[in-house]
């Protein structure tokens, strides 16, 4: 058991945005979250951060999570109730009880609205979500591909508007839903039983989080120790020559050209779709999805948001290892460069440094 101070709090929000490969929120969103997670805490007291172990096998986990685009926040701003109102909807549907709260994706914003959630409930939070990372649809989760229900869906806005979903097609519903309430809203799942979340869940990624904002809070050490640190590798370091966007299907989609400073004459590419998916050389894979890729200012050090990553950046990009879940060949298919519509193979996760 470990409780959760404020003070850990920016600490987390670094490692959720690095786990966030670019998607999920940026700094700017996930930073505001932060602020109020800060604030219910020094209302409420610590967060109670239970092992996957220590839960009761017999309970039940609530899931919540931000649907849409998080840049939309900045101009219609959140409350930090929407989640606990989404959470009352519910239950007026699916009397199942939620004795704790769970994670949906620990990348991005997605990683602090369940603390939020179990800090303003005073409801234990246990180190168990979907994803291990950020991915850009509701269904591309560990705890889904085990055949858990992730319906009855409440979904609710800042301005009060609330829906409650059942449906097969729930990600198409869901966001037509999301953008008639104005470009974001805040659902909940129906709770699953703790017992099967933390069998069929990214176990840890809490804690994995709050390992990696620790290590890139390390200014003073160089990019590529706190790569290895963190279990990963520097890819390169360029400078943003092109980037290229389109609005294809659901989800936003693009493409950046780096002019790599660490070689004559090379470039790299970067595909992304919400978050950044795959890092090409000379048209061969060097990184896929699921591991992941994040951008950082060189200068600065601060992540960069695959919406906000522009011409004439000079950027570090980061290659970090896919958690171990998502590697069997049959759970890889739902989330590998071609789940993406890409014409390309994973790549096992390798230095190509």
């Amino acid at each position: 058991m470990h409780l959760l101070q404020p003070d850990e709090v920016d600490r987390l929000a670094l490692g959720v945005v690095m786990l966030g490969s670019g998607g999920g929120g940026g700094e700017q969103e996930t930073q505001a979250f932060a602020a109020m997670l800060r604030h219910e805490m020094r209302q409420s007291g610590p967060v109670t951060v239970l092992e996957p172990g220590e839960a009761d096998p017999d309970g039940y986990g609530a899931r919540v999570g931000l649907l849409g685009a998080p840049t939309v926040m900045i101009e219609k701003l959140p409350s930090g109730r929407e989640a606990e109102e989404a959470l009352k909807a519910l239950q007026a549907h699916d009397p199942t009880p939620a004795t704790a709260v769970i994670g949906w994706e620990i990348g991005g914003c997605n990683g602090l609205l369940p603390l939020l959630l179990a800090a303003r409930l005073g409801l234990p939070y246990v180190d168990v979500d979907g994803m291990g990372r950020a991915f850009p649809r509701i269904d591309q989760t560990t705890y889904d591909a085990a055949g858990l229900p992730t319906t009855p869906l409440a979904i609710t806005e800042p301005s009060g508007n609330r829906a409650v979903l059942d449906s097969t097609g729930i990600e198409k519903l869901a966001r037509t839903v999301m953008v008639d309430f104005g470009g974001w809203a805040m659902m909940v799942a129906k709770p699953l039983k703790l017992a099967d979340a933390v069998e069929a869940g990214v176990t840890g990624s809490l804690a994995r989080a709050l390992e990696l904002g620790e290590i890139w809070s390390r200014h003073a050490d160089s990019v590529g120790d706190r790569a290895k640190a963190s279990g990963g590798f520097l890819v390169t370091r360029g400078k943003v020559v092109e980037v290229w966007r389109e609005s294809v299907g659901d989800f936003p989609r693009g493409t950046v050209a780096l002019r790599r400073l660490d070689a004559d004459d090379a470039y790299v590419r970067l595909e992304m779709q919400g978050e950044y998916l795959v890092a090409l050389a000379d048209g061969e894979a060097l990184v896929t999805t699921p591991d992941l890729l994040c951008c950082l200012d060189a200068e600065t050090g601060h992540p960069l948001s695959a919406e906000r990553l522009g011409f004439g950046a000079v950027v570090d990009v980061i290659a970090l290892p896919s958690p171990a879940q998502w590697l069997p060949a049959e759970m890889l298919g739902r989330v590998d460069p071609r789940a993406f519509g890409y014409d390309l193979d994973y790549v096992p996760f390798r230095d190509a440094g």
